[in-house]
C-alpha cells in the first residue's frame, strides 16, 4: 500500500482529497466531528473503534455516500478504486 495522497481545493472551505486504488491516508483525530463524504469511487474506512471498543471498525463507501466520523476519532482510508472525498468539520457546538 502506498501512503501518497493528493488534495485540490475547489474552493476555501471545500478541499477534495483523492486516492489511487491501493493508495491510503491517516485522518487524524480531532475536537470537532467530521463529515466523510464520498463523491466518486469506492473507499474502505476503518478506525481502532468507537467508544472504547476493541474490535476495528469497517465501512465500506460508494460514491454519494458519507459517514459521520465523531469527534477523537482517527481513521485509515484506502481507495478500493481511484476515489475521490472532502472531509468536511462540524462546527463546535
Amino acid at each position: 500500500m502506498s501512503m501518497h495522497q493528493s488534495q485540490e481545493s475547489t474552493s476555501r472551505t471545500d478541499p477534495v482529497w483523492r486516492l489511487g486504488s491501493g493508495q491510503t491516508l491517516r485522518l487524524q483525530a480531532t475536537r470537532n466531528a467530521r463529515w466523510l463524504r464520498l463523491r466518486e469511487g469506492r473507499l474502505w474506512v476503518t478506525a481502532e473503534g468507537r467508544l472504547g471498543a476493541q474490535t476495528p471498525e469497517d465501512w465500506w463507501l460508494a460514491a454519494g455516500q458519507s459517514l459521520r466520523l465523531p469527534a477523537g476519532t482517527e481513521v485509515l482510508a484506502e481507495g478500493w478504486s481511484a476515489a475521490s472525498f472532502e472531509v468536511l468539520e462540524e462546527p463546535a457546538a
